[in-house]
């Protein structure tokens, strides 16, 4: 089954943001899934204006900030934002992710940059209160099309997409193209990372895997280098 997968590159990380379009429900726009929505609401949003979709879903595979800064403003266009009423669009993160959202997320993504080597500065000037996650994934939950695999080593609540029946993977920052995620970072672990790398790899090998970074890839590629 073929998807019009879209990807808008977005912030100085350039983090992939994906859109995946969703059964059409009748008239009007094609609802869709946003995957990782690192930065640049108002370009996400031109996008999906263009495209024609509206997001039903916010998916978020795990909780650094360069996948998640522009959620405020997607969720301030496309419902009520913070206040969590009437809102349009469904945002989902790992549970154990969830404390980079909410009220203490601030000081979560100072830490996680500062670690990284970066200014915390740079966390201030680009920061707006995050909302509370609507659902918190645990292994093996669907959420819409997907299936969420469980995949840490990244961070604790790295996750997978994954539509089997499109045969269709977000990976995140866990598999990348002829690379996988640093694990250095707060609740990165480099054992988990290696566990994680091995599952995916074991997944079917026509599955198209789109990473958090980079170009799109194959579980059939990647599996020649990395076993």
């Amino acid at each position: 089954m073929n998807k019009n997968v879209d990807c808008v590159v977005v912030g100085d990380i350039q983090t992939n943001c994906w859109l995946y379009p969703l059964e059409n429900e009748g008239n009007g726009p094609l609802p869709c899934a946003i995957i990782d929505p690192g930065d640049e609401a108002a370009l996400i949003i031109s996008r999906l204006k263009k495209l024609n979709w509206i997001p039903r879903y916010i998916f978020l595979t795990h909780g650094h900030f360069d996948h998640l800064a522009a959620l405020p403003d997607l969720l301030d266009f496309y419902g009520k934002g913070n206040s969590g009423q009437d809102r349009l669009a469904e945002t989902g993160i790992h549970r154990l992710d969830a404390h980079h959202l909410g009220k203490g997320a601030l000081t979560v993504h100072k830490n996680s940059f500062s670690a990284a080597g970066g200014n915390p500065a740079y966390i201030n000037s680009l920061w707006k209160p995050m909302p509370e996650a609507d659902i918190l994934f645990e292994e093996g939950d669907s959420a819409g099309p997907f299936k969420v695999l469980h995949i840490p080593g990244h961070t604790q609540g790295s996750v997978a997409f994954y539509d089997e029946k499109a045969g269709v993977l977000f990976s995140g920052d866990t598999l990348f193209r002829g690379d996988w995620g640093r694990t250095d970072l707060p609740g990165g672990n480099e054992e988990l990372i290696q566990q994680s790398l091995k599952r995916l790899l074991s997944l079917k090998e026509e599955i198209v895997v789109y990473p958090g970074h980079g170009p799109a890839t194959t579980i059939k590629e990647e599996r020649q280098k990395f076993l």
